[in-house]
Parts: C-alpha cells; structure tokens; sequence
C-alpha cells in the first residue's frame, strides 16, 4: 500500500505531504481546489510521461515522491528483489522534472530508468478515472482480468515456460536452415571435388612414395651408373679398389702388432671398416639386380604426378598438402551431410513443443470461456446498480489470427459493453462515456475483489453523474473493496466521503499574488463540517450537520 505522497512545485502545489492509511481514504474539496493534480502528481512517480509546463512558475524542477509499505505485496518484493532494489519492505519512489525538459527517476534511492516506475506500479497501484490511458482500455488488462478469475496463472506460467523453449527451438531452427541455404552451393562443389580426388586414394606416404619413385625413374640411368663407379672404386678394382688398399694396410699392421702395441685400435678400426665395406658391395650388387630403366613405367608415374600437380594448383594447395586438404573436405562434406539430419530432429522437436504449447492453450481457453459467462453476469449486476440501469458486459474470446499462440495463449479476449437499451454492444473504449468508464472500472474491481494481487486502487471522481441512493451505493462499494484493499477516492458526492475511513481535505489558498493547495486529514466534528458543505453548498444549516452526523453515524 501507499503510505505518503510528497508534492514540490508541481502546478499550483508549493509543498505538501499526505499521510495514507489502510482502509478507505476520500479526498474532497470545493471544484478547482486541486484535488486531481495529487492524481496527477501520482501518476508522474508512476512513470507517466512529464512535460515541464507542470513546474510551478518560479521554480527549476518539481519532485514527487512516493512510499510504499510492500510487507504483504509480495510480487513487489520479489520484482524489487530481483531488480537488486529491495529495502527492508519498503519502496520508495522519487521523480523530478527540470525546466530543461530532464526528467529523473528513482527506487529506494537508485538512479532508474521510467520504465522501472511502470514496473512498480503495475505491482502495486491501479488508477481508475476518467482519463484515456486507463488501464482497463488495454486489451491485456481485459485478459488479464479473465485469468485472474479463472486462475489460470499456473497454466499461463507452464505455457511462459513452453513458449520460450518452442521460441529457441525456432530461432535454432532458423538458424540451421538458413546455413544450409548458405552452404548448398558448397555442399556440391564440395562432393563434386571430393569425387575427383578420391581415385587417387591421398595420403602423406601415397605422395611422397609417388614424387620418390618419379625421381627414381627419371634418373635410373644416373643410378645405376653411380652404384657402378661405387661399386668398382669400393671392391672390383684390381689394385687400386678401397677395399684391396685397406686389406693391405690392415695385413701390415697385423704383422707389426706384436711389436706395438698401439696398433690395437687401428686394426680394430679397419677390421670393421672392410666389414663395412663388404656390406655395402652386398647393398650395391643387391641395388643393380633390382634397378632397371622402365620407361613406361616412368611414363605412368609422370602422368600421375601432372594430374595431381594440375588438382593442387586448382584447389590452390602444393602438392604435399594435397592429402590434408581432401581429408579436410571430406570431414567437411560429412558435417555438411549430417545438417539435414539435425534439420529433420529438431523439426520433430519443434513440433513436439508446439504441441504442448497448444494443449496448454487449450486448458487456459477452455478455463477461460467457463469463467466469461458468469463474470460477465456478475459485472453487468453491479454496474446496474451504479446508475446504469441498461448496461450491460459480455466478453468475446476468439482464436488469434492465423491460428497463431503466445505466451498469454492462443485467445483475443475482448470486453465489449452496452450502456443503453437496444444499444449493441461495442469497444469499451467507444461506447462508455468518461463516467461510466469509471463506473465499469468500479464495478468491476468489487466484483473481482480478493482475487487481484494490486493492492492500492485510486478513483478520481468515480461518482460523475450520479447521486442520492446510487451515490450511496457507490461509497458501499468502494468501502467493501477496501475491506481487502487500500482505496483512494477523490469524490464531490457526501455519500462517498461518508463511506471513507479517513477524509483528506483539498483546498486553495491566495499568498498576494501567490495560488498554492493545502491538504488537511479531517477529525470527527471537521468531517461534519465538510460533508455539511457537501450536501448544503454555502449555506449550512443545524439540519444540514445533523444530516451529516447522520451519515457518518450510519457507516
């Protein structure tokens, strides 16, 4: 609930501070005195757009400013809590306006977005009044008047939950098709080149094995020439060979070893190099039995070589990374394959969530269409008896366009009302004047009492157009609503503000040349006083007050 407006240099409002309580409070006062500006004054800490022609003349900035008890308004709590805005059950609004056109807004002391005082109020205020923005215009405030009497709130939070997946599945959908849009023309060229390359069966060693032998064929006569020369200089000359050369000089050191000693190595050393030796006129003879020049055979290997040289030049690799490049192709063209597999599982999963989306749709249209009728009923008795003698409420629900869904459903919910005979029904926002708008609002609120988390409502001259035994069923009204919530009334009609529990008195004072408003709680006998104005304008009779007495005795 509230519990204390400050107003500073707001139009005709110097500074003043109202205390509220719980219960019903009612604001009076002559016409003009100001009573609406504190609405007004309201709604700015509420977030309503500014305009700097509000500022009291001489002054730079206006304040207003706002306390809200949240101990038993826990969805406040938990938004203040959630915002990183909580203060020990309190919340606290404050706005300023600047002659520059600035506006500034804040909870519990932090610099905030307007958007942030929105939030706020749709967690603990409702303004009802003859003013267009009033909530009950908005088709989400009609739908959402549905569902809080049809307790559908369990419902709409499993579909919040089911629609945000189904949400993510389409983006991820989306996403996955658009890719596989964009890599169409890859995923061809990608199988085409993939069938070129794989005849050739790439790998590191097929390549290097394939360059070595063209190297080895290209130069088989040079080869064979040169393990011949090796050949013939190491083992098969006569005199001069390497192998007869050292085999002398080993034989000579041998016969003087007896007499040196340190011969010892250099024989062990030319002992194993004639070993050597032989081994590798063994390797030579074996390399010349096997070589031959093949020139078709090299033929073959140097078109190969041409090919494969012609293919890296074309996917614009060397040669040797040619096989890293088509193992790189093939995994991408697997991946590639697999997108239209992971297509086709998360359209499944997409239906699937869509289907649960739709059968929780179901549940809440079906709550929703057994709750119209009787709520409608219910309305259309309590705005008879508030001086619509004729009107009369009906909800339409219909399926949204296109058989689309949301997360409030698969329902428009419209509220439609009839306030004359023979009138059709039509748009609330059409057909109902200023007053019974108001009226309707009232209506409604009682109707709907204890089901409605909002814990504050305020009514600016909710009683336009009507009196005597209408008015008084309005104050009765609006006392019964503020047996379960705080209600605010501005009221010209003493059978409302007798209703009140407390009566807060608005009037103007002249300082020179200076307007500004005071506020005032009444007592007893000033209440008296005031409702005596209320019922006997300028003159006030003893049977005037007594009257009053009367009804203030009679609550």
């Amino acid at each position: 609930m509230i519990n204390r407006l400050t107003v500073r240099h707001l139009a005709v409002v110097e500074d003043i501070e109202l205390t509220l309580e719980q219960g019903m409070s009612s604001l009076t006062g002559e016409t003009g005195a100001g009573k609406s500006i504190l609405v007004d004054a309201l709604s700015l800490v509420l977030g309503d757009r500014a305009d700097s022609k509000m500022i009291r003349y001489g002054h730079d900035r206006a304040e207003v400013s706002a306390s809200f008890d949240t101990q038993h308004n826990n969805v406040l709590q938990q938004w203040l809590i959630s915002q990183e805005l909580d203060d020990d059950e309190q919340c606290h609004l404050r706005r300023t306006i600047s002659t520059d056109g600035r506006s500034r807004a804040y909870i519990n002391g932090r610099p905030v977005p307007l958007s942030q005082l929105r939030e706020v109020s749709e967690r603990s205020i409702d303004i009802h009044g003859q003013h267009a923005h009033q909530s009950l215009l908005r088709p989400e405030t009609q739908r959402n008047l549905v569902d809080t009497v049809a307790q559908t709130k369990p419902l709409l939070e499993k579909l919040s939950t089911a629609f945000s997946e189904w949400q993510s599945l389409q983006k991820e959908l989306e996403l996955l098709q658009q890719k596989s849009q964009d890599h169409s023309a890859r995923l061809e060229l990608l199988q085409y080149q993939v069938k070129e390359l794989e005849p050739f069966e790439l790998s590191d060693t097929s390549i290097q094995s394939l360059l070595q032998e063209q190297q080895q064929l290209s130069h088989a006569s040079q080869l064979i020439q040169s393990a011949e020369s090796g050949l013939y200089q190491l083992f098969e000359q006569e005199e001069n060979s390497a192998y007869s050369v050292i085999s002398h000089v080993l034989s000579d050191l041998e016969k003087q070893q007896d007499i040196e000693p340190k011969f010892t190595n250099s024989i062990d050393i030319l002992s194993s190099t004639i070993i050597q030796l032989d081994e590798c006129a063994n390797e030579l003879r074996h390399y010349l039995d096997s070589i031959e020049i093949d020139p078709a055979r090299l033929d073959e290997v140097e078109q190969q070589v041409t090919i494969l040289h012609g293919l890296a030049r074309k996917h614009q690799v060397e040669i040797e990374n040619l096989p890293d490049h088509y193992q790189s192709m093939c995994e991408e063209l697997e991946t590639l394959a697999k997108l239209d597999g992971n297509t086709e599982k998360l359209q499944l999963k997409l239906g699937q969530q869509e289907q649960t989306c739709r059968e929780l749709c179901e549940k809440i249209s079906n709550k929703r269409k057994k709750t119209i009728g009787p709520l409608a009923k219910k309305i259309t008795q309590s705005i008879q008896q508030l001086a619509i003698p004729h009107g009369k409420v009906e909800f339409i629900i219909m399926p949204m366009a296109n058989n689309h869904f949301n997360e409030t459903g698969a329902d428009q919910i419209q509220l439609l009302v009839s306030t004359n005979p023979g009138q059709p029904a039509g748009e609330l926002a059409k057909v109902a004047s200023g007053g019974e708008l108001a009226r309707i609002s009232l209506a409604i609120q009682v109707v709907t009492a204890g089901t409605r988390s909002v814990p504050t409502l305020v009514f600016d001259e909710v009683d336009v157009g009507i009196g005597g035994g209408v008015a008084e069923v309005v104050g009765k009204h609006l006392r019964e609503l503020a047996s379960m919530q705080q209600v605010i009334c501005i009221t010209h009609l003493p059978q409302v503000a007798a209703q009140a529990h407390q009566q807060l008195h608005v009037s103007k004072q002249q300082s020179g040349t200076s307007t500004h408003i005071d506020v005032s709680k009444l007592n007893k006998l000033e209440r008296i006083e005031e409702i005596s104005r209320m019922l006997g304008g300028v003159n006030i009779t003893e049977k005037t007050r007594s009257h009053a007495e009367e009804m203030l005795a009679l609550v």
